[in-house]
């Protein structure tokens, strides 16, 4: 992981409101005080935040290697990734991105989606044309893992905060040779 740059909670939630502005339709107002906008997160992004997120943890926008980096950070477990086969709690690293990814190929979860839930098809779609990258706007957000999750994925350090929606076609596209490993940027929150 290279580190690109400090930053903080404040540029975190900033980047947060206005990707949910910008590509969720989210119209309520984005707070200009960064005060506000932490709270802002906490009130409608609560899933998005830590308890751990304050003045003491450090900020830094990454780019993370696809090869040993993005792998291993713990994917989203819930009802939805379960059901879907994304996530099969069995062995150790059972929730790696790679693993999320090797699953979804062996089930041929993207070309099974429902017309009503294409988002994670258009981003496949749109990361092997070459349209969507990784950056700025569409870069992801990854934090400490918590004790909890190491445990159980061993090889993790950081957990996907945002970006499951991007990271498990990139991944996949990865997995099935149909793109080369490309740039990924992060926001990363470490616990201090």
């Amino acid at each position: 992981m290279r580190l690109l740059r400090q930053s903080s909670l404040e540029e975190y939630a900033k980047w947060y409101l206005e990707r949910q502005w910008d590509r969720k339709g989210d119209l309520r107002p984005i707070p200009e005080q960064p005060e506000q906008g932490i709270e802002a997160m906490w009130e409608r992004h609560c899933g998005k935040m830590r308890n751990w997120f304050d003045e003491s943890s450090r900020w830094h926008i990454v780019e993370l290697d696809a090869v040993d980096d993005l792998p291993n950070v713990v994917f989203l477990e819930c009802p939805w990734t379960k059901a879907s086969g994304l996530v099969i709690p069995e062995g150790p690293n059972y929730r790696l991105l790679r693993r999320a990814s090797e699953n979804a190929l062996a089930r041929n979860y993207l070309n099974s989606l429902s017309p009503d839930h294409p988002e994670h098809k258009h981003y496949y779609d749109a990361l092997e044309r070459g349209e969507l990258q990784l950056v700025g706007g569409n870069r992801i957000a990854i934090c400490s893992a918590e004790p909890s999750e190491m445990e159980l994925n061993p090889d993790a350090r950081y957990y996907l905060l945002d970006g499951v929606g991007r990271c498990l076609p990139y991944m996949t596209l990865l997995l099935e040779l149909k793109m080369k490993p490309l740039p990924v940027e992060g926001v990363l929150a470490q616990r201090v």
